[in-house]
């Protein structure tokens, strides 16, 4: 079993040292021989062979009446056996090795056995399902082998732990547990970056301990789960480039780097697809498949049979992902499942079957399997679980029986209903408190649900899942990779479907009360899977906490229709009073209609097409709500919104006689939850920076900000620190950072947000700074000052075009720089309208709130008789992101 890899050689390299002791040299020879070459048969997976010879090693110390040895023995039996899915001699096999050693005095040697038997039962642990009692296994190996001073044992038990704490999704504690082996404990994973991975690697490649080219590659692999793919595979390379190094490396080690550096360019691959980079995809696709073709041509041996299946399956999602259903179908006709007692492969082959099924029809191609194959191929995978006592593998394979059952139904011919399978599968996935499991049952059992008119049920089923998808939130790598990078099709629509739910027929206050809390958990998601992380804070908090004289505009798009709900205090009661709109327009033409918008907003001559367009969504949003609008006449609107709604400026919408921005201040917000509510009432002091030359910077060039030096150095005039050109770069912002206690960081330069974090950044003198370089430096000043910064100024920014994932990147930079508040534009405006707007938003915010301010100097452009700045290309580009006030 593959799940052995990571210990099994340390083991092994020791099981010599102890076996014969206390025997004459010619007496231990023939069963020392016969264990040498049983281990030879077991790494390369001749699992018979190994056990046979084993056999007669046990006898033959038996006949010598050699205890510790027959205990050796009976621990790597054990092995072989669980090697074979022989689960019950397996455990009989360990219990009785342990009942053997009891009775003997405490010594060095009875140590090493004890310490070699807890490493046969953390691996049966493991290979049952039971990974934390596999952890605590090998844990006391751990502290056993200490006792004896074994340096490569105990290596080999903390990459076990490691690969425990892994299938438990805990890949943050794994990997900092596996760089312990390189002898720098004190290293974080979360905190690597490339020049510390380089050092790391430098140190594991200067010591000749073989055990090093599988932490290498054990790091690797925990980093790909973490989502840090670039380092992952900076890991895996520099595994691959020491094993030549190390002669004495297991068996097997070559085959192992290559599939993890195959699953780390389809991780790369599936992610560029997520953010719709298709040439990057492409790229890394091709990569992918070919180290997993290498590895398709292994036969060898039963073990090189393994790695070969973990390839093809592996390739075989890929082609799925791909959407190349002729050429993913040819693969799957190709595969052969090999009798053994891994069940993993089983299901992962089903489940790429069970997607191929849904388009053989369209695809015009020929299958081999049938639905009732790919059910029969779940039923047997649960049963064998249930042998083994794999709980969680038994409540994967029931819960996608339940999916096929709920496809095709009938033709099944199965005694089970699919709601009897998902609560059964539920069930399980609870016991073993895997809720990376759970949610989906229970999404699944809220569709089921909600098809009987059981509301009720479906509510509190769809409220589960996404309860268990929180308590992932920060370890989301505990979820498949599969389903990291398939966030549209495995996550988004458990939010959606569940708001869609609360919001049908006639929902009461306190269904839009859950409705608007969905849609907040649902901004806060997509931008987790924008980052791939969770590090983004919050505490609830409700509109009174925040402001009385503001109305919270909420929206959530549907296939078939926009829903929108909107939040007031009730001045009387100061409890939150919630309204609901419904309006019958489909996806597809909300965002038609948008895309239009996009295109014209920037245009100067476009200003009679931009007006119908914006009157069309005022009157999908805005008019539902005029009479509670009129009757509560807030000064500020806040906006929530939902997919390529977040595109447009609210300020644009138009009623047929003004824009919405003549009648309120307008301020955006991924959610309330996300608010910093802090009161700030320092006077005004100012950090700014900004590039005005010509750069060129990796291939990209930047034109000139003509009106930049102007815009910057009226900062100077009153004594505000200034970094303009040259000395705008990293280490200086953040020098100024740490000496000033600016309230206010005005930067302006070139930006770009986009669907790729990767490349959203800002321009700095020679160097484009990442998003999360930029929110590291922000933060970083929080360590000298603990107020934080009033208010974020980016301007001559652009938002790729009114892509939906860029605007997710622009909402990033807001909530995760820890200012109160951020002030950007959704595409690069020209720059004199730009430092002229700017300089009427200062003047304002000595006297009004941050979105008042910006509302009133949005319309100061419109004051200049001498420049057509009335056009809303000008003036709808700025937007308050964050604390309105």
């Amino acid at each position: 079993m593959k799940s052995w890899k990571q210990f099994v050689v340390a083991v092994l390299l020791s099981w010599s040292l102890v076996l014969g002791l206390d025997l004459a040299l010619n007496a231990q020879a023939a069963p020392d021989r016969l264990v040498r070459q049983a281990q030879q048969h077991y790494d390369q997976g001749r699992s018979v062979q190994a056990l046979h010879l084993l056999e007669q090693a046990g006898e033959r110390y038996q006949s010598q009446a050699a205890i510790l040895p027959q205990a050796q023995i009976l621990a790597l039996t054990s092995l072989v056996q669980q090697q074979q899915g022989n689960w019950q001699l397996a455990r009989e096999s360990i219990e009785r090795s342990l009942s053997l050693i009891a009775p003997l005095a405490t010594s060095p040697n009875k140590t090493q056995v004890q310490a070699q038997i807890w490493h046969s039962k953390g691996h049966y642990k493991l290979a049952t399902g039971q990974y934390d009692q596999a952890l605590s296994d090998w844990q006391q190996a751990e502290q056993l082998y200490r006792q004896i001073e074994d340096d490569s044992a105990i290596a080999g038990t903390i990459l076990s732990q490691a690969e425990a704490l892994g299938k438990m999704g805990f890949h943050r504690r794994a990997c900092d547990r596996t760089l312990a082996t390189i002898d720098l404990s004190e290293s974080r994973c979360t905190e690597l970056t490339q020049p510390t991975a380089v050092n790391i690697i430098k140190h594991a490649q200067s010591q000749p301990k073989p055990w090093l080219v599988d932490s290498l590659n054990s790091i690797g692999n925990h980093l790909l789960a973490m989502g840090k793919l670039k380092l992952a595979l900076q890991f895996a390379d520099a595994s691959q480039s020491s094993l030549s190094s190390f002669p004495a490396a297991k068996w097997g080690t070559d085959s192992k780097i290559r599939l993890n550096l195959g699953n780390i360019h389809q991780a790369i691959a599936l992610q560029a697809k997520e953010q719709d980079n298709f040439d990057r995809f492409k790229q890394h696709r091709r990569q992918a498949i070919a180290y997993f073709q290498q590895l398709e041509r292994l036969s060898e041996t039963p073990k090189d049979q393994d790695f070969q299946l973990a390839a093809q399956l592996n390739e075989l999602s890929l082609l799925i992902a791909s959407r190349q259903w002729s050429q993913a179908e040819q693969l799957a006709n190709k595969i052969r499942l090999i009798p053994q007692n891994d069940l993993y492969p089983q299901i992962k082959f089903a489940n790429s079957l069970k997607l191929l099924q849904r388009y053989d029809q369209a695809a015009n191609i020929a299958s081999n399997y049938s639905q009732q194959d790919i059910a029969q191929m779940y039923l047997n995978v649960a049963r064998q679980a249930q042998l083994s006592g794999d709980q969680r593998l038994e409540s994967s394979a029931l819960g996608n029986l339940g999916d096929i059952c709920q496809d095709v139904g009938a033709e099944l011919r199965l005694e089970y209903t699919p709601q009897q399978l998902y609560e059964q599968a539920l069930s399980l996935a609870q016991a073993t408190n895997s809720p990376e499991i759970a949610y989906r049952w229970q999404w699944r059992l809220g569709r089921v649900y909600r098809g009987q008119g059981l509301s009720t049920q479906a509510i509190a089923s769809y409220q589960g899942a996404l309860a268990n998808l929180d308590s992932l939130r920060s370890d989301l790598v505990a979820l498949e990779k599969e389903v990291q990078y398939e966030f549209k099709e495995q996550i988004e629509p458990v939010y959606r479907e569940l708001a869609d739910l609360l919001l049908t027929d006639v929902p009461s206050d306190r269904d839009l009360e859950a409705a608007r809390n969905v849609i907040e958990a649902l901004q806060l998601a997509e931008l987790d899977n924008y980052f791939q992380d969770a590090c983004l804070t919050f505490e609830p908090k409700s509109i009174e906490q925040l402001d009385p004289d503001a109305a919270i505009i909420y929206t959530i798009v549907l296939p078939d229709r926009l829903e929108t709900i909107l939040a007031r205090v009730n001045s009387r009661s100061s409890s939150q009073k919630f309204y609901h709109h419904t309006q019958a327009v489909t996806q597809t033409q909300l965002e038609e209609t948008i895309q239009q918008l996009q295109q014209y907003i920037t245009e100067p001559d476009r200003t009679r097409e931009v007006q119908q367009l914006a009157g069309q969504i005022y009157n999908w949003l805005i008019e539902p709500f005029t009479s509670e609008l009129g009757q509560y006449q807030p000064k500020t609107l806040v906006f929530v919104l939902d997919g390529m709604l977040q595109t447009i400026p609210m300020s644009i919408l138009y009623d047929g006689q003004q824009y919405l921005l003549e009648k309120y201040a307008i301020a955006l917000t991924p959610g309330l939850r996300l608010l910093n509510p802090q009161a700030d009432s320092r006077p005004l002091s100012f950090l700014a920076g900004g590039i005005s030359d010509y750069l060129q910077v990796d291939s990209l060039s930047f034109p000139p900000l003509n009106n930049v030096s102007e815009e910057i150095e009226s900062f100077s005039q009153s004594g505000s620190a200034v970094l303009l050109n040259q000395q705008f770069t990293p280490g200086n912002l953040l020098e100024q950072l740490n000496l000033t206690a600016a309230s206010v960081v005005h930067l302006a330069t070139h930006g770009q947000f986009s669907a790729n974090p990767q490349q959203t950044f800002l321009l700095m003198w020679e160097k484009l700074l990442t998003i999360k370089e930029f929110s590291n430096i922000l933060r970083s000043r929080t360590k000298i000052h603990l107020n934080p910064i009033k208010l974020l100024v980016l301007s001559a920014c652009d938002t790729a075009s009114g892509d939906r994932r860029a605007a997710l990147g622009l909402a990033g930079v807001a909530v995760r720089s820890g200012a109160l508040s951020t002030l950007a534009t959704l595409w690069q405006v020209h720059d004199e309208s730009t430092a002229e707007l700017m300089r009427h938003f200062y003047q304002h915010l000595k006297h009004y709130g941050k979105a008042e301010a910006l509302r009133r100097a949005q319309m100061d452009l419109w004051e200049r008789t001498d420049k057509d700045w009335k056009v809303p290309a000008f003036w709808s580009a700025y937007v308050m992101i964050g604390n309105w006030q």
